[in-house]
């Protein structure tokens, strides 16, 4: 059972506060292996010029990064609650809503100046497609990442089906 805002303790009250102002380092949800697991998913499906395949996870690590710590300040952290259970989530139709709508924002805050502008905008709506589409009912990050391969990304932000498909 959930507790109501006026229920809350002044204790509990004060970790909502606490996540609500984290400081940059504890700004993200993503755990370290989802990140490095995404990371490598990534990779399989961009390049970037210019860099070894070793040197490439680890600046998708830290795009990665900056797309969580974006979803942190834009998203309520109890949306990841969301997405690390399959007892409660958000309908197909708000998932293809949401994702439109973040990765057009997402793009415009997220400046990404080593990666050729279509690749930063496939990592952007990959992230958050994955994301998202972990908080639709009856899936989880986990199966959501381990089915990654079969995703396809959409090159227009309007034909976001295929990437919140059950």
């Amino acid at each position: 059972m959930t507790t109501k805002v006026a229920e809350l303790s002044t204790e509990e009250f004060m970790t909502l506060l606490d996540d609500f102002y984290a400081e940059p380092k504890k700004r993200n949800k993503m755990t370290e292996a989802e990140i490095k697991d995404l990371a490598i998913r990534l990779n399989e499906k961009i390049d970037v010029p210019f860099i070894k395949e070793t040197g490439e996870e680890k600046i998708l690590v830290k795009v990665i990064f900056k797309i969580d710590t974006f979803l942190y300040d834009h998203l309520p952290n109890e949306f990841y609650d969301m997405v690390r259970s399959t007892d409660h989530g958000i309908s197909k139709k708000e998932a293809r809503r949401l994702v439109r709508r973040l990765t057009r924002l997402a793009n415009d805050k997220i400046d990404i100046p080593y990666l050729p502008e279509v690749a930063e905008h496939f990592a952007i709506k990959f992230v958050i497609g994955m994301v998202v589409k972990a908080a639709r009912k009856k899936l989880n990050f986990d199966d959501v990442r381990a089915n990654s391969a079969a995703i396809a990304i959409p090159d227009s932000d309007e034909d976001i089906e295929s990437l919140v498909e059950d």
